[in-house]
């Protein structure tokens, strides 16, 4: 029974993500955006450097890598349910992997624009902003098309709960508009994600890995007498 429960474990890495996004909570009003001049990042980041910074971000790292690990765990339940020439579960996992990789490739810049222990030139505060901002939004849509993926697996051939992969087709067609669009329509469809990840991860942990069944070929009764 133990074993059982353990081999579920997995699943629930799905809810990391959620939970950080809303423990670390969407900054304050006076955040940087698009139109703000390099003079203006630069103050923001001199108040808002790295010693008052949430202590949330430390930790952001793992926050995304985990999302990379809820994505192998939705591939071990579609992969099994597709045809043999299926590709869509692949796509998933490696839409996923670019999605973060991209991400991460930004945390340098952001990291050295927070770390600054004086106040930033304003065209290097914008240029490192604009890298991390640019990064963000470049992944959250990579990311829509591995949540696509993950929908068209899942509708066409049911690894998951069908239900679950139709709200990710609804979820990752919102947020290519919004990602284009940017600005505060992408607060939307990214709270829309964070809840289905959550509800994906207890819903895969209650619903338990597939069992791979063999069929056995039944045998033929062979006639009485035959020769």
């Amino acid at each position: 029974m133990r074993s059982k429960w353990l081999g579920r474990l997995p699943a629930l890495t799905g809810l990391i993500f959620p939970i950080f996004g809303f423990a670390k909570g969407g900054g304050d009003d006076s955040a940087p955006t698009n139109a703000s001049s390099g003079q203006q990042i630069a103050a923001y980041v001199q108040q808002h450097g790295m010693p008052n910074l949430n202590s949330l971000v430390h930790i952001e790292l793992w926050a995304f890598l985990s999302v990379m690990v809820f994505t192998l765990v939705l591939y071990s339940r579609l992969r099994p349910a597709e045809p043999k020439l299926a590709v869509a579960a692949q796509i998933a996992v490696a839409a996923c992997v670019v999605s973060i990789a991209v991400k991460l490739g930004s945390f340098p810049a952001t990291y050295a624009l927070y770390s600054s222990p004086v106040q930033l030139d304003p065209g290097l505060a914008r240029t490192l902003w604009v890298i991390g901002d640019f990064a963000f939004a470049v992944s959250m849509l990579v990311q829509a098309l591995s949540i696509g993926a993950i929908a068209v697996s899942g509708l066409m051939y049911g690894g998951i709960p069908r239900w679950l992969a139709g709200t990710a087709g609804v979820i990752a067609v919102a947020m290519v508009p919004a990602f284009i669009l940017g600005g505060s329509v992408v607060v939307a469809p990214t709270l829309a994600w964070f809840l289905w990840l959550a509800v994906a991860s207890v819903t895969l942990f209650v619903q338990g890995p597939r069992v791979a069944t063999e069929k056995q070929p039944s045998a033929r009764p062979s006639a009485v007498g035959a020769v």
